[in-house]
């Protein structure tokens, strides 16, 4: 949700093709602002926290009604277009029939939500409907919604431009280099949509993708809005830019986006959720031989942010690496490379002693093991595992008696 706001913030100066078609230029100004992109998107992220996660797709739409209606009289100069204006602002509820690109610009919350693709296409629609009901604004948003489910899940680009042909029919085989020429400010989804994927494919990292997404000129807000949602699935957001967002935008809009955050880290953690620490240089690598169904990984891609003071784990994945942290420190202990298709993992583990008292690698199997056992049930519990680690610490101190003993 950073990501798409920070697109909109950033692109939004270049709108109307007043950018130089360039990737050299500063990312903020005074003239960088929030539009009605940014509005809807935390119109959307709020009305499906209200709703809830299980919600059937009446009260998600009532409430996503209720919700974008709020907030465009709240802020009313965002620069909505001419047909969504005149909804926001008259009694009516129903949709008109459009396909402009709204509806894939306010959609990236529904792609943190959801723990499954499915479930994710089928609410995404329905953001998508309750004014953008034409195929073509409903395939827009879907299909945002769905990339950003698949980066967030470790998919590669490979596989996710793939997918995007397959499922959406949008043609991905243009670069950007050949795009850029003739492109131009264009509202539609058909015209917005494919375009912001291509920048994001072809994006090195979350910033780049943003500078990408602005050479294109074009309906800059919107199209940049799309291409970092996704960017920031895939390479995460810098915590300075964050900072940017939150400053650029209003009082309340942070505590929806605050608490939309809060709401995201129980379906998955990223690493801007905590203060970490790079793996040193002193470290080990091992293999660790062990095999995980399709519900262990989807448990682990859920990853762990600590409530509590006896929760002594962060742990994320990006794509198919584990990073596991201790929490009180941020110093990382393990990183393991997941083979989905094999049980043969490669595992890098801290050896500096300032940071880690291990020294034996059948210890940080057994110890990597045994938190995998937590880490991999459908409900993580860090107090059993706390209690089962200190209880063991304990043993090893002659504090009480072994098992052997």
């Amino acid at each position: 949700m950073y990501g798409a706001m920070l697109g909109d913030i950033i692109g939004s100066r270049f709108e109307f093709d007043r950018g130089g078609k360039s990737k050299d230029f500063k990312l903020f100004t005074n003239e960088s602002l929030y539009t009605d992109d940014s509005v809807m998107t935390v119109a959307v992220a709020e009305a499906l926290l209200n709703a809830g996660r299980d919600a059937d797709e009446k009260m998600v739409k009532d409430n996503l009604i209720k919700s974008m209606k709020e907030w465009g009289n709240r802020i009313p100069n965002a620069g909505y277009g001419g047909m969504f204006y005149r909804w926001l602002f008259e009694d009516r509820t129903e949709p008109y029939g459009s396909f402009g690109n709204g509806s894939a610009m306010r959609v990236s919350p529904v792609g943190w939500l959801y723990d499954s693709l499915e479930r994710t296409r089928e609410v995404a629609r329905w953001t998508a409907e309750v004014t953008h009901n034409h195929p073509e604004g409903v395939k827009g948003a879907e299909s945002v919604a769905a990339v950003i489910y698949l980066a967030r899940n470790g998919f590669d680009k490979a596989y996710i431009r793939r997918y995007v042909i397959d499922n959406f029919g949008y043609d991905l085989s243009r670069t950007c280099d050949e795009i850029r020429p003739t492109y131009h400010h264009v509202e539609t989804c058909q015209q917005t949509v494919p375009e912001a994927i291509i920048a994001f494919l072809e994006g090195e990292h979350f910033t780049d993708v943003i500078r990408t997404a602005v050479s294109l000129g074009g309906d800059c807000d919107t199209l940049t809005d799309i291409a970092a949602a996704m960017g920031e699935a895939y390479y995460g957001c810098p915590e300075e830019l964050r900072n940017e967002c939150e400053k650029r935008i209003e009082k309340e809009m942070r505590k929806v986006l605050r608490r939309f955050v809060r709401a995201r880290q129980t379906v998955v953690a990223v690493k801007a959720d905590w203060k970490t620490e790079p793996m040193p240089e002193q470290k080990e690598t091992f293999i660790l031989k062990r095999s995980f169904t399709k519900e262990e990984l989807a448990n682990l891609r859920r990853g762990n942010v600590p409530q509590e003071m006896e929760d002594k784990w962060f742990f994320y994945m990006k794509r198919n690496r584990l990073y596991a942290h201790r929490s009180w420190t941020g110093i990382m202990i393990f990183m393991m490379k997941i083979n989905p298709d094999g049980d043969e993992h490669k595992v890098t583990v801290n050896r500096f002693p300032e940071q880690y008292s291990c020294t034996s690698i059948e210890e940080d199997r057994d110890m990597l093991n045994n938190l995998l056992n937590w880490w991999t049930q459908d409900t993580y519990d860090y107090y059993n595992e706390w209690l089962e680690e200190t209880v063991n610490n304990l043993k090893k101190a002659g504090r009480i008696p072994s098992d052997e003993g």
